[in-house]
């Protein structure tokens, strides 16, 4: 979601806000909850750091749960623009698959626990649960079954939810535990991303 998107968000008695001070709010919280945490991020931090009043921020959000929330929002865009980077439009589509995991994968890792938190965020939705990696891998997958390369019955929606759920599962308890090595999380999580992409294959 753009930041346009993040703004519409906003709103003051059935009213949408879309202005400057929004925009400094999502900002200043996507700076303390990657920095310090999801604990660090409150209403009263906020309304000291931009010296104002409680009700500039609920004049346009409705609660520290939507503001956090939408830092999850800006971390899963950050992550899924880096694995995206690792994507090669002339390699076959399951090469592409597993570099965009992989590169996901050494991202969560190389960030601190706050970003890990944020990036395993998700909304529940009546079309189940989402974020905007979720999103990313169900979109691929979704291309990769106009194109041929994705069984026409692979359910998009549930092949992404497992192999996000192994992805950042994986990359939590990496991150949790310092004698469980890096390349051993690696490997488990891609023997559990293989067994997806098993029952991917047309």
């Amino acid at each position: 979601m753009s930041m346009n998107g993040v703004m519409n968000m906003a709103f003051s008695k059935g009213k949408r806000i879309e202005d400057e001070t929004s925009k400094r709010i999502v900002d200043l919280a996507v700076n303390i909850g990657c920095r310090e945490g999801a604990d660090s991020l409150t209403v009263t931090r906020l309304c000291r750091e931009l010296c104002c009043d409680r009700r500039v921020i609920y004049n346009r959000f409705r609660d520290i749960d939507e503001i956090n929330m939408i830092v999850a929002q800006r971390c899963n865009e950050e992550l899924v623009a880096k694995a995206r980077t690792a994507v090669n439009p002339h390699a076959a589509f399951y090469d592409n698959f597993i570099a965009l995991l992989k590169a996901a994968f050494a991202y969560i890792y190389d960030k601190n626990a706050y970003f890990q938190h944020y990036a395993a965020l998700y909304r529940v939705t009546d079309k189940g649960v989402q974020n905007e990696f979720l999103q990313a891998l169900a979109d691929l997958i979704e291309d990769g079954k106009t194109k041929g390369d994705v069984s026409s019955e692979t359910d998009s929606g549930k092949a992404a939810g497992n192999i996000w759920l192994i992805t950042t599962g994986i990359g939590s308890m990496l991150a949790a535990n310092t004698n469980y090595k890096y390349q051993d999380g690696l490997s488990t999580m891609l023997y559990g991303v293989e067994a997806v992409l098993t029952y991917m294959r047309p």
